[in-house]
């Protein structure tokens, strides 16, 4: 589907949504329920279409190249590509395979996260070949032929300008249960496509069946005509997913009241993408609560068990991935790399701190250079530095306003709110805000959900409005501002509430007021 095409239908679709839930609200009688509830399904099921590009899927097919590219070979040959080696070993295997191609002449180099020239890394090329056994190497050459085959030469040199391999281990050893076996091929990976598919099914009947059809058919069309994270993101990629399913059944349980299997899952998906750990701050401030109002607390201790024991089991499953414990090191040595690399696609509170006129215009971005944002990551660096204290300041104020309102909730409608922690904490890339589907699960009000889908309306038409010299900067920059004044009018009431039982719990007795 042509971009433009996409783009207006999608968004024109976010606005029937939006018309018809502020309808469905403001004029309950408009319509008879079962009319409404009908209504509602089918504009669920066409956001489910429209989320896979009506079929569309990426064009040519379903499967994500790009994506599988790395998380394909990179989690199927981690033991000897580890965080470093991906792309140079490709290019060792595509020099073999000889193809033909003129070899690019510029590539990251993994070890230092900096664009150089291909003679550099060819030290390091021989070194990383040297990690597989004859056997191993045959295989990961086979498969890298399946890319360099499947795809135009241009988009491949592209593939290792980006930023290589970067799961947890414990996502590494996910992924290699269906990874380490089969060979890269058109069916093998659209099947490893498929997964995320029935995880995020399985997530979404895990909703309906706990939150009723109205809230579910209200999550799956956040989720089918959400801007942030639309199919070419990681649509067709390979367990890019996970977490969020384990964070929604997650909730799903905790209204249940399966307080230890919910901590599991929380642990898992912390595990495989470090966020998801802020979906127990507001549970914990319940916990908080629950102990001065003397009611019981057994079951954060379940939730608190749940979550240990999930995390020491992911610990051991990242130490079996071919690596050994070492794997944890070289996770952590990778974060490091990664460190001040600032993208366009981010999308948090620091982009309101450091996000200037300069950045959204593209005044420090040179494509002349083979790293054409290397100056404004160093901006942004050098800003973050002088701003920290700011920084801290704004993450500290935003986390009292969760605890505030979260104080007054009950646990799983206080987890959902970990998504605001992740705004407050760390920047995400736009595709992991697919997590504001729990936004309709959240509260019984109606205006959380058609306020996020008006700021999704609204990306669509500024995309439109400045495809033509598009900035991701200034796209996610409003994003985050948007999100900012979100988050805070979502809060706002239970916050305020808690703000005032806590001034009168705390307000000094007058002389009358002892005998009342």
């Amino acid at each position: 589907m042509e971009l433009s095409t996409e783009l207006w239908v999608k968004g024109g679709l976010s606005l029937v949504a939006l018309l018809l839930v502020i309808w469905r609200h403001r004029r309950p009688g408009g319509l008879k329920e079962h009319q409404a509830g009908q209504l509602l399904g089918v504009m669920a099921v066409v956001a489910v279409v429209a989320y896979t590009n009506f079929g569309h899927f990426h064009g040519v097919s379903m499967v994500h190249h790009w994506e599988q590219f790395h998380y394909f070979l990179g989690s199927k040959y981690f033991p000897e590509v580890g965080y470093d080696g991906i792309y140079v070993a490709s290019l060792a295997a595509e020099r073999e395979l000889g193809l033909g191609h003129a070899p690019q002449p510029i590539m990251r180099d993994l070890r230092t996260n900096e664009v150089v020239p291909i003679r550099s890394l060819v030290n390091h090329m021989t070194e990383v070949r040297a990690r597989f056994s004859d056997e191993r190497w045959r295989l990961f050459s086979a498969d890298v032929r399946y890319f360099l085959e499947r795809n135009q030469y241009g988009y491949i040199t592209s593939i290792r300008r980006d930023h290589g391999y970067n799961p947890t281990p414990t996502w590494t050893f996910s992924a290699r249960l269906f990874s380490a076996w089969p060979a890269a091929s058109d069916r093998s990976l659209t099947a490893l496509a498929w997964i995320d598919t029935a995880l995020v099914g399985l997530m979404f009947i895990a909703i309906f069946r706990s939150f009723g059809t109205r809230v579910g058919c209200l999550a799956v069309i956040v989720f089918g005509l959400g801007y942030p994270w639309r199919w070419d993101w990681v649509g067709g990629a390979f367990l890019r997913q996970d977490w969020l399913a384990a964070v929604g059944v997650a909730v799903c349980l905790l209204k249940r009241g399966r307080f230890a299997l919910a901590g599991g899952l929380i642990a898992y998906a912390c595990m495989v993408r470090v966020f998801p750990g802020g979906f127990l701050v507001g549970p914990a401030v319940v916990f908080v609560r629950h102990l001065v109002d003397g009611r019981p607390t057994a079951w954060f201790r379940r939730l608190a068990t749940g979550f240990v024991v999930g995390v020491l089991l992911c610990l051991a499953a990242g130490s079996l991935v071919g690596r050994g414990p070492s794997a944890w090191l070289d996770f952590k040595w990778n974060l490091g790399k990664h460190h001040g690399t600032w993208l366009t696609n981010n999308v948090g509170l620091k982009n309101l701190m450091l996000y200037d006129r300069a950045t959204v215009r593209r005044e420090d971005v040179d494509f002349t250079l083979p790293e054409p944002w290397i100056r404004w990551q160093a901006k942004m660096n050098r800003l973050q530095d002088e701003r920290r204290p700011l920084l801290l300041l704004a993450s500290a104020a935003f986390l009292a306003v969760v605890a505030a309102a979260s104080w007054r909730l009950e646990v799983w409608k206080a987890a959902i709110l970990g998504m605001v922690v992740a705004f407050a904490a760390v920047v995400l890339t736009c595709y992991y805000w697919v997590m504001l589907l729990l936004v309709p699960l959240g509260h019984g009000r109606w205006g959380p959900t058609t306020a996020w889908l008006g700021v999704n309306t609204g990306l669509f038409a500024l995309h439109l409005a400045t495809r033509d010299a598009l900035s991701f900067e200034l796209l996610y920059g409003l994003l985050s501002w948007a999100l900012a004044l979100f988050f805070l009018a979502w809060m706002a009431p239970d916050a305020w509430r808690t703000a005032t039982d806590l001034r009168q719990r705390f307000r000094p007795k007058k002389a009358g007021d002892r005998g009342a």
